[in-house]
């Protein structure tokens, strides 16, 4: 009985592996041969371009002298001007010495390339020696014929010397070509005969089982599957799997559908109610601007008769009823102020500041937040300094500028107590002024959760309210000016620095507020 023998033919992996470490060790020994090909060159071209530009250097070297002693002994002993150009040539000779012993391959190398640096040496102590001496004297001519004996053998033994390092690096960048141009055509020859080879054995049955997959791959997104293969290979085990992977998607693909239906449900609903809420808050917020409307038009209109008729009866001969009608028409501005300042407030709250910048005496503008918060003061008892230049303009709102000073105030009120006392100093600084207001109290204490400057910091005692804004706001109008508010750090009290641009010379003028 015979048998016949079964075929053994390698897996795809181990085809996948072989074809790999084929590839690696080609491009491996061609990156070698390229690296080492192009370091020798290098190396050798380099070694021929220094030894021809010592060459050269020596070469300039021995023109110069000849120049240099020729118009020496003309001049009859006279200094030339060529003596500075001698001394730059050999101070270039010794630098590219230099740089050739540092680039000697070992010790014993640049031992050898260090007598070079000798001759210079010798070249400099010949010249520094003949320099010093007039051709006229027997010294200066012993000198010359001294230098004539030496200086050409030196300079020619050189110039010889850098002449066969010059041919001998050439020579061996010639000897490279051979080797270079033998390996680059067995790596012509290898790379083509090993790509066919890993193509024939591994890649076309790779891509025929990848042709397959592509054709039944539209299974994955139907209810179908892939059909069986009768591969025993890798490509027949991924067959398999997708077949699974196949049942699998469609299972969860329902469940998507079904999670996206719900989904899409809740977010119209969502969407409905966010939209309705929107809608009531726009109505919230148009009664509210309605309503400010309204006060402000109702408010007005009484105020204006009151000031109107304060005016009038102030014309009264009688000294004691003139002044009762300047005390009602003063305490009707004050309030038309107050109203005004509510409705700006009122606005800002809406995302808009309006602003009109104009040159504000910044005393002025703290007289008038102190005569706002007058009363206020007068019942804590509470003592108010400023230390302020004279003539100080700044450019700012003079409204919103007021309300900041007005808010610092009533802050110190409510936080300092009763008997505090307010100090304030301004500085001026290249086009900036520096307001620091300090009190000694403990200053405003937000949540951990809320800083100072936030716009939700609620920290006021119970039952305490005024006219003036929040920091946060006063930080926002601050910025708005071009400036900013900071807080200073803790010393005696609470203190705050409103930074301001100070008045140019172009602006409108000076304005002092209401």
């Amino acid at each position: 009985m015979t048998f016949a023998a079964l075929p053994c033919r390698p897996s795809l992996r181990f085809r996948l592996w072989l074809g790999a470490v084929g590839l690696s060790v080609l491009t491996l020994s061609g990156a070698g041969l390229a690296v080492f090909g192009l370091t020798a060159t290098e190396r050798r071209a380099e070694e021929a371009l220094a030894a021809q530009t010592r060459l050269e250097a020596w070469s300039s070297l021995s023109t110069r002298i000849s120049e240099w002693m020729l118009a020496r002994m003309l001049q009859g002993g006279a200094p030339g001007g060529g003596a500075a150009g001698i001394e730059s040539a050999l101070d270039r000779l010794e630098a590219l010495t230099a740089a050739d012993v540092a680039a000697a391959a070992d010790e014993e190398d640049a031992s050898r390339r260090a007598a070079d640096i000798r001759h210079v040496a010798r070249m400099k102590s010949f010249f520094s020696q003949l320099r010093g001496l007039s051709p006229d004297t027997p010294a200066g001519q012993a000198g010359i014929a001294f230098h004539l004996t030496h200086a050409p053998a030196i300079i020619s033994s050189r110039m010889e010397h850098e002449t066969r390092r010059r041919d001998s690096a050439l020579k061996g960048l010639e000897a490279l070509r051979r080797p270079l141009r033998f390996g680059m055509a067995a790596f012509a020859i290898a790379a083509p005969l090993l790509l066919f080879l890993l193509w024939r054995g591994t890649l076309r049955p790779l891509f025929e089982g990848l042709r397959r997959v592509a054709a039944e791959a539209p299974a994955l997104s139907g209810a179908g599957g892939f059909a069986a293969s009768d591969r025993h290979d890798e490509l027949g085990l991924m067959f398999a799997r997708m077949r699974q992977a196949s049942r699998r998607i469609a299972r969860r693909r329902a469940r998507l559908e079904r999670d996206l239906a719900d989904l899409e449900s809740i977010v119209e609903t969502r969407t409905t109610e966010l939209s309705a809420a929107n809608s009531r808050l726009s109505a919230i917020d148009a009664a509210r601007r309605r309503f400010f409307a309204d006060v402000s038009h109702e408010l007005r209109t009484p105020l204006t008769v009151i000031m109107g008729e304060a005016e009038l009866g102030a014309a009264t001969a009688d000294p004691d009823l003139r002044q009762s009608f300047h005390t009602i028409s003063a305490r009707a501005e004050r309030l038309f102020r107050r109203i005004e300042d509510l409705l700006r407030i009122a606005r800002s709250e809406s995302g808009e500041l309006e602003l009109t910048l104009r040159d504000v005496g910044l005393s002025e503008a703290i007289e008038a937040a102190r005569s706002d918060v007058a009363p206020l003061l007068a019942r804590a008892c509470v003592e108010l300094t400023a230390e302020l230049p004279e003539r100080l303009y700044v450019r700012a709102d003079p409204d919103w500028l007021r309300q900041i000073f007005a808010g610092f105030f009533e802050n110190s009120v409510k936080f300092a107590g009763k008997g505090a006392t307010i100090r304030i100093t301004a500085r001026e600084n290249q086009g900036r002024v520096f307001v620091e207001v300090r009190d000694n109290g403990s200053g405003p204490q937000p949540a951990p959760d809320a800083p100072l400057f936030d716009r939700h910091a609620r920290s006021a005692p119970p039952g305490v309210s005024g006219f003036g804004i929040g920091l946060a706001l006063a930080r926002w109008a601050a910025q708005a000016f071009g400036g900013d508010l900071r807080r200073l750090p803790e010393a005696d009290g609470f203190g705050l620095e409103l930074e301001l641009t100070a008045a140019g010379e172009s602006s409108d003028g000076p304005y002092s507020p209401h």
